[in-house]
Formats: structure tokens, C-alpha cells, sequence
């Protein structure tokens, strides 16, 4: 259901940063990138990328890579967002 991701983003500030920012992403972004430019560290990025691509708010486009895995957010990931920016 949507509004449960909404309220998981709103819950989690660092999760909401991250989807933001692989939203403004022109391509697909790794961890470290969004590391560099969230300032949060890539350990945490990744731990917070897990629940993201299970709510499918964002997607691995290469799960198969055991290194330099990039993510992309989904429709669902944006329409996420959207509702937020329109709550604030």
C-alpha cells in the first residue's frame, strides 16, 4: 500500500534523502556515489537500499554484480515522493 511507504520514508530520514537523491539522478547510481553526495556513510546507504528495493520504491539494475551495483528508483518511488512533496 502506498501510504505504508510513505510513512516509512517520513520515518526515515536517511531514507528519504537517498531516494531523493537517486531521483535526481539523471542514470542508474552506486552507493558510494549516493554516499558522496548525501554525506551518509556507504555501510548505511546500503542497509538502507535494502528495504528501499523491497518496497520497491527503487531497483538494482544489475543485481547480479557482486561489485558496483547501481539503482534506479521506480514509478512507485517517485509517486512516493511526490506525495511527500505535497505534504510539506
Amino acid at each position: 500500500m502506498l501510504w505504508d511507504d510513505v510513512s516509512f520514508v517520513l520515518g526515515s530520514p536517511l531514507a528519504k534523502k537517498i531516494l531523493i537523491v537517486i531521483n535526481e539522478s539523471k542514470e542508474p547510481i552506486a552507493p558510494v556515489q549516493i554516499s558522496k553526495l548525501t554525506k551518509i556513510q556507504r555501510t548505511n546507504v546500503s542497509k538502507k537500499l535494502i528495504p528501499l528495493v523491497e518496497k520497491k520504491l527503487v531497483i538494482c539494475v544489475n543485481p547480479e554484480s557482486r561489485k558496483w551495483r547501481f539503482y534506479e528508483i521506480t514509478p512507485k518511488g517517485r509517486e512516493v515522493l511526490e506525495k511527500l512533496n505535497r505534504m510539506q
